[in-house]
C-alpha cells in the first residue's frame, strides 16, 4: 500500500504574520501563504492562506503589471514624432475607449500629412482613411483626402467633405471647402439640397455657421438664376460680428440689388462700407455693376479709375475695364481700354494670355488675332493665342475654319510640359472630331477625359458636348456627358445636357425615318459626274464639313448610279479620312479600304491619290499613304513602279540604323503624344528587323504597351504586357519600372490598369500588391 497524506486547508485574515516557533519547519511562500508538515500517523500537510495579504499583494502585482504595460504601450506609440496619444489616455483607455480611437485616428492623420508632403501619396490616402475611420472629426485631415481625390474621382471627394457634415456641421473651414467644391463642379442643385438641410437641422447651427451657409445658398441660388430668393436669404441672415465677414455680407446682398434693379439700396449699402473700411477692388466692381445696370458712362469711368488706383498696377482692373464697356456696348470706350491694356501689359505673357482668354470667352476673335499680333512684335509665342482661336471657331460652328488654324499650332504641343498639353491637345481632338464625324473620333476625344477626370473641368465637357451635337453627331455628345456625369454627378449642366440630349434622342428615332429621307433626297446630285465635281471642289477648297454631309447622303440613301463610281467614290472618302482624321484614325481609314479593295487598281488609285497630296504640300499624308500601300501591294510591280514614281525619301532608314536611335526616336514621338508615329517606327522594326532587335526586346515591349494603350487597342497591348509581365528577371523588371515612370508622368489611369493586370498575373507577389498599392493611390491636382 501506498503511503497517505492527509490535507487541511486554513484561511486566515490576519494581515500580520504570526512569529515562528523555535524549531518551527514551517515554509511561507510570498508571504502570504504557509506550508507545515504535521508528523502523525497519517502525515498531514497543513495550508494556511492569509488571504487579505495575497488580495492585498495580487493588487499590487496587477496595478504594477498594468502600468508598465501602458508605460511601454505608450513608449511605443510614441516612437513616432507624429504621436497624438497621451500615457493618461491609454490608461483610462477601458473607460474612455473612443478618445484612445479619436487619439490613434489624429496620428495616423498627422503621419499622413507628413507623407503627403514628401509625395508618398499611396501611404498618404491610406492613412488619411484609417485615420478618418477612427477620428472622423479631424476637419484637416478630411480635406487633404477631399484634396487628394478630386484629381482623380472629383464625386468621392465630395462625398469625403459630406460625410464630415454628420460630426463637424459647424466647423467654418469644412463648410468654406464643401461649398467651394459645390460651386467648382457647378452642383447648385445639390448644394441648395445641403443648405436646406443644414439651416432646418435641431439643434440649429452656431450664429457663424448660419451666416456662412445662408452665404453659400445665396451664391447658389443667384447661379441658378432666383434673385429675389437669395436677397430674402441675405436680408434674414444674422449680424455678423467680425467687421470682415459683415462686409463681405453686404457685398454680396449689394451685387445681389443691383442685378435685381434696386440701384438706391444698392448705393446706400456701398455708402455705408466706404464709410467702414478701405476701398477695395470688390467695392469698385460693385460701382461699376451698378453704372452698367443705370447706362450711366461718367459713373463707369469713374469706378474704373477708382478700381485702377486700388489694383496697384496688376491687370485684372484693365481686364475688367474692357469686359464692362463691352457689356455696356460701348466699342469706342471698349477699344481704348484694349490699346490702354496692350500699352500697360503687351510685353507681360501671362497678361496677353488672361485677355485673350477673356476675348474668346466674349466671343470676340478679332481682339483676341490683335492680342496675338501684340504679342508677336514682343517676341512671344503666338500658340496660346492660336490655340484660343480655334476654340471660337468650334463655338461658333466654323469646323472647317477650326481645323485649318490647327494646322498651325499642332505640331507645336510636343513642346509643352505633359501637364500644359492637355486643353491643346483637347482642343485639337475636338476640332477634327468636329470635322470627321465619325465614332472612332468620338472615342479618341473622349479617351484624355478618361485619363484625367478631375483635371477635366464642368466647362471642357459641356464644350465638347455643344460642339459634337452642333456638328451632327449627339450620339458623340451623349457619350462626353455621360463621361462628365461619372465624375461630376451632381453638376446641373450636365444633368440639363443629358435630359435634353435623351429628348432629342427619342424625338430623332421617332421621326427618323420620313425626316431623314426628305432631307438626303433633297440634297443628293442628280449625277455620277455631278457628285465627283462637287467632291472634288468641296475638297479642294477645304469645305470639309458639306464634303461630309454630301458623302453621309449618298451612303445613306444610295442613288441608282452609285455602283458605276462606287470605286472614285471610295477614293474621295479616303483623300477625306486622311486629310481630317489624326494619322492613326487615317491608317485605320486606308487599311479598312485596302481590305475591302484588296485589288491591285484600288492600290495604284490610292498611288496616285499619295502624289496628288504630294503635289499639294500634304507630305506627311502622302508618306502615310504610301506606307500603307506598300506594306499591303509592295510585291506588285505596277504599285512598285506607281510609289517609286513619288520619289519620298525613306525617313526611316537612319532611325532605325542603331538601337539608340530607335528608341529615341519612339520616346520622342510617344512624349510629343504621337502614337501613331511611334507605332510606325515599331512597324518597321517588326517588318524589317535589324540586327539589334533581339537585344532590344523587353524595351520595344514596354514602349509598345504604351502606344497600343495610347491608341486605345487595349487587348493587344495587354497580351504584349502579359508576355512581359511572366517573364522574370529584366523583362519583369522593366515592366514594374514602367508602371511606375507612367505614375511620375501623370498617366494614373493607365498605371492603375497595368497593375490591376500585374497582380492579376502574380497573385500572390508582395512586388506586384506593393506596385498595385502605389498605383491605386489618388494624386492631387497640380
Amino acid at each position: 500500500m501506498g503511503t497517505r497524506v492527509r490535507i487541511r486547508l486554513k484561511f486566515n485574515p490576519a494581515l500580520v504574520r504570526p512569529a515562528l516557533a523555535p524549531g518551527d519547519r514551517r515554509l511561507w511562500l510570498f508571504s502570504a501563504l504557509a506550508l507545515r508538515r504535521q508528523e502523525e500517523a497519517v502525515p498531514i500537510w497543513n495550508f494556511e492562506i492569509y488571504w487579505k495579504r495575497l488580495a492585498l499583494g495580487g493588487a499590487a502585482l496587477a496595478a504594477a503589471g498594468y502600468l508598465g504595460a501602458v508605460t511601454a504601450l505608450w513608449l511605443w506609440l510614441d516612437r513616432v514624432p507624429q504621436n497624438q496619444v497621451t500615457w493618461a489616455t491609454i490608461a483610462l483607455a477601458p473607460v474612455r475607449w473612443e478618445q484612445f480611437r479619436e487619439q490613434r485616428g489624429d496620428t495616423a492623420i498627422a503621419l499622413a500629412l507628413e507623407r503627403l508632403r514628401q509625395r508618398d501619396y499611396a501611404e498618404a490616402h491610406y492613412g488619411l482613411r484609417v485615420g478618418l475611420a477612427r477620428s472622423p472629426g479631424h476637419v484637416p485631415g478630411r480635406i487633404a483626402l477631399a484634396r487628394l481625390l478630386n484629381g482623380s474621382d472629383p464625386a468621392q471627394a465630395l462625398a469625403v467633405l459630406e460625410a464630415g457634415l454628420a460630426h463637424t456641421p459647424e466647423d467654418p473651414v469644412l463648410l468654406r471647402a464643401l461649398f467651394g467644391l459645390y460651386r467648382v463642379q457647378q452642383a447648385g442643385g445639390r448644394a441648395l439640397e445641403k443648405t436646406a438641410g443644414l439651416l432646418g437641422r435641431r439643434p440649429p447651427l452656431s450664429p457663424a455657421a448660419h451666416r456662412l451657409v445662408v452665404v453659400a445658398r445665396a451664391n447658389s441660388l443667384i447661379d441658378a438664376g432666383d434673385l429675389a430668393g437669395a436677397e430674402k436669404a441675405l436680408r434674414e441672415a444674422p449680424p455678423a460680428t467680425d467687421p470682415r465677414d459683415g462686409a463681405a455680407l453686404d457685398l454680396l446682398h449689394a451685387e445681389t440689388l443691383v442685378r435685381l434693379g434696386r440701384g438706391s439700396e444698392a448705393r446706400e449699402l456701398l455708402a455705408g462700407l466706404e464709410k467702414t473700411g478701405p476701398v477695395s477692388m470688390e467695392l469698385c466692381r460693385l460701382h461699376a455693376e451698378l453704372a452698367i445696370a443705370e447706362g450711366s458712362e461718367p459713373a463707369l469711368e469713374g469706378a474704373l479709375r477708382r478700381m485702377k488706383v486700388a489694383a496697384n498696377g496688376q491687370p485684372q482692373a484693365h481686364l475688367y475695364a474692357f469686359q464692362a464697356w463691352h457689356r455696356m456696348k460701348r466699342p469706342t470706350y471698349r477699344e481704348r481700354a484694349e490699346l490702354e491694356f496692350y500699352r500697360g501689359f503687351g510685353g507681360n505673357d501671362s497678361a496677353l494670355q488672361l485677355f485673350a482668354a477673356s476675348a474668346a470667352n466674349l466671343g470676340l476673335p478679332d481682339v483676341v488675332q490683335r492680342a496675338q499680333n501684340v504679342a508677336a512684335a514682343s517676341g512671344l509665342s503666338p500658340f496660346a493665342f492660336r490655340v484660343h482661336l480655334t476654340e471660337l471657331a468650334l463655338r461658333r460652328g466654323e469646323f472647317d475654319e477650326a481645323l485649318r488654324l490647327l494646322g498651325s499650332w499642332e505640331r507645336q504641343i510636343d513642346t509643352l510640359k505633359p501637364l500644359q498639353r492637355f486643353y491643346p491637345e483637347f482642343i485639337g481632338r475636338l476640332a477634327r472630331a468636329s470635322v470627321a464625324g465619325e465614332a472612332q473620333q468620338a472615342d479618341t476625344l473622349a479617351a484624355p477625359f478618361g485619363h484625367l477626370r478631375g483635371r477635366a473641368s464642368v466647362g471642357m465637357y459641356r464644350l465638347a458636348a455643344e460642339v459634337l451635337e452642333r456638328s451632327g453627331q449627339p450620339d458623340g455628345a451623349r457619350q462626353v456627358v455621360q463621361l462628365g456625369l461619372r465624375s461630376y454627378p451632381w453638376s446641373d449642366p450636365l444633368l440639363a445636357f443629358d435630359q435634353r440630349l435623351a429628348q432629342r434622342a427619342e424625338a430623332t428615332r421617332i421621326s427618323a425615318a420620313k425626316t431623314g429621307a426628305d432631307r438626303v433626297a433633297a440634297a443628293a446630285p442628280r449625277t455620277a459626274e455631278e457628285a465627283l465635281r462637287q467632291l472634288d471642289a468641296l475638297l479642294a477648297a477645304g469645305e470639309f464639313t458639306k464634303a461630309r454631309t454630301l458623302l453621309r447622303s449618298l451612303r445613306e440613301t444610295p442613288p441608282g448610279w452609285l455602283p458605276s463610281v462606287d470605286p472614285e467614290l471610295a477614293l474621295r472618302e479616303i483623300r477625306f479620312a486622311v486629310l481630317t482624321l489624326d494619322p492613326f484614325g487615317a491608317r485605320a481609314a486606308l487599311r479598312t479600304h485596302l481590305e475591302r479593295r484588296p485589288g491591285e487598281e484600288d492600290a495604284l488609285r490610292l498611288a496616285r491619290l499619295a502624289e496628288s497630296l504630294q503635289k499639294s504640300g500634304r507630305s506627311a499624308e502622302a508618306r502615310l499613304v504610301h506606307d500603307e500601300v506598300a506594306a499591303r501591294h509592295g510585291g506588285a510591280p505596277a504599285v512598285v513602279q506607281a510609289l517609286a514614281s513619288l520619289a519620298l525619301p525613306d525617313d526611316l532608314a537612319g532611325v532605325v540604323a542603331t538601337q539608340a536611335a530607335a528608341l529615341a526616336a519612339i520616346d520622342r514621338a510617344l512624349a510629343g503624344r504621337q502614337p501613331a508615329e511611334a507605332l510606325r517606327i515599331h512597324e518597321r522594326l517588326e517588318q524589317r528587323p535589324p540586327a539589334w532587335r533581339g537585344a532590344a526586346g523587353a524595351e520595344l515591349e514596354v514602349r509598345e504597351v504604351r502606344m497600343r494603350l495610347a491608341l486605345d487597342q487595349r487587348p493587344h497591348a495587354l497580351a504584349v504586357w502579359k508576355d512581359l509581365v511572366l517573364r522574370p528577371g529584366p523583362s519583369r523588371a522593366a515592366a514594374f519600372k514602367f508602371v511606375r515612370d507612367l505614375l511620375a508622368s501623370g498617366e494614373e489611369e493607365q498605371a492603375r490598369l497595368l497593375a490591376r493586370e500585374v497582380v492579376r498575373l502574380l497573385p500572390g507577389d508582395p512586388a506586384a500588391a506593393k506596385l498595385q498599392q502605389e498605383a491605386e493611390a489618388p494624386r492631387p491636382v497640380d
